[in-house]
């Protein structure tokens, strides 16, 4: 018995006996009852707001077959982007990045060479030879020096503090940077004064 239709009554309908037959065995293949299939059968018909007689086009394993096509179509397409203007696009900026790294590199060896060239050949005013080759220096220019060299290392270390590791996925790892350019200038600046 149909749950909730328990207590009506039944009315006949006039039906061909061909559509009668087939509509038994779509009733058995929907695994209801003749009535709750025609009532299921209209609900759709009324919730989707189409007629009996429209046709819908395509069938559903027709459209999953089509839709399924067109996704190998685009993932082709997709993995043909990747090689022909991806990986070649991300080469060229890795090979520029590395050397623009190359050239920091060398300006900054070329910076800290200029600090120790300048910190060797600077001779303070009455240096005086010791027994055994040393210079002695007096008291005011030792101080200041261990001043600057202090500062340096306070500096040194702020910019150490401020590097990472970058792990390229694509290359090898560089370093990162975190500073702003302002303070990279200052710093130029500073180690140029001394």
């Amino acid at each position: 018995m149909d749950k909730g239709y328990e207590k009506e009554g039944f009315t006949t309908l006039g039906i061909k006996n061909s559509v009668v037959v087939k509509f038994r065995r779509f009733s058995k293949l929907f695994g209801k009852s003749q009535s709750l299939t025609l009532l299921a059968m209209m609900d759709f018909f009324e919730r989707h707001g189409i007629s009996p007689d429209q046709h819908l086009g395509e069938t559903m394993a027709s459209m999953k077959h089509y839709i399924s096509r067109r996704f190998n179509a685009m993932i082709a397409i997709m993995r043909s982007i990747e090689k022909e203007q991806t990986l070649p696009t991300v080469g060229m900026m890795q090979a520029l990045f590395e050397q623009e790294l190359a050239s920091e590199d060398e300006e900054w060896d070329s910076d800290f060479d200029f600090i120790e060239q300048q910190l060797t050949e600077a001779k303070p005013p009455k240096e005086t030879e010791a027994f055994d080759g040393e210079v002695t220096v007096p008291k005011i220019r030792y101080d200041r020096l261990e001043e600057q060299m202090e500062e340096l290392k306070e500096d040194f270390k702020y910019v150490l503090d401020h590097v990472s590791v970058f792990h390229n996925r694509f290359g090898k790892d560089h370093l990162k940077l975190d500073l702003n350019p302002e303070a990279i200038e200052k710093y130029r600046i500073k180690l140029k004064k001394q």
